[in-house]
């Protein structure tokens, strides 16, 4: 999995339901080249969510997905002040995104990552740097949680 860079996270993303978030998203992943279709991508991530909510409780939502339009594994944080209804696990809204693509033939990619983030994701501190931080203080966060 690929560092992040600071192209990868937004800390204003804009959206009020799901779709809206996810659509942002997918941009940020076509605009970083991470993916050669948006839309299917899109629709990639919509089907995840549609099958079991990926908000873990606590504000924060991981939503994830494996598509052949993904050209290298990326992960992108996204925040935002007002709260997104996400069907998370405590039913709270959601202003924190850790977004996952790999591709296709990459899931032992997605479980590892999605493993190392649940072991930090229940941890109040790791929360808190997630929706307090800066962008570069979250970037630091984040690349050091992958590369355990």
């Amino acid at each position: 999995m690929a560092l992040l860079t600071s192209r990868c996270i937004n800390l204003d993303i804009h959206g009020n339901s799901p779709y809206s978030v996810l659509k942002a998203l997918s941009d940020m992943a076509f605009q970083n080249g991470f993916i050669t279709d948006r839309s299917a991508f899109l629709q990639t991530l919509l089907l995840r969510e549609k099958l079991h909510s990926t908000g873990f409780g606590s504000g924060i939502a991981v939503p994830h997905g494996k598509s052949a339009t993904v050209k290298q594994p990326f992960i992108l944080f996204a925040r935002q002040t007002a709260g997104v209804e996400w069907k998370a696990s405590d039913d709270e809204p959601v202003t924190c995104w850790i977004c996952l693509g790999v591709p296709q033939e990459g899931e032992d990619d997605q479980v590892k990552v999605i493993g190392s983030l649940c072991r930090k994701i229940i941890h109040a501190d790791f929360i808190a740097q997630l929706k307090q931080g800066d962008a570069d203080q979250i970037l630091a966060l984040l690349n050091q949680t992958l590369s355990q």
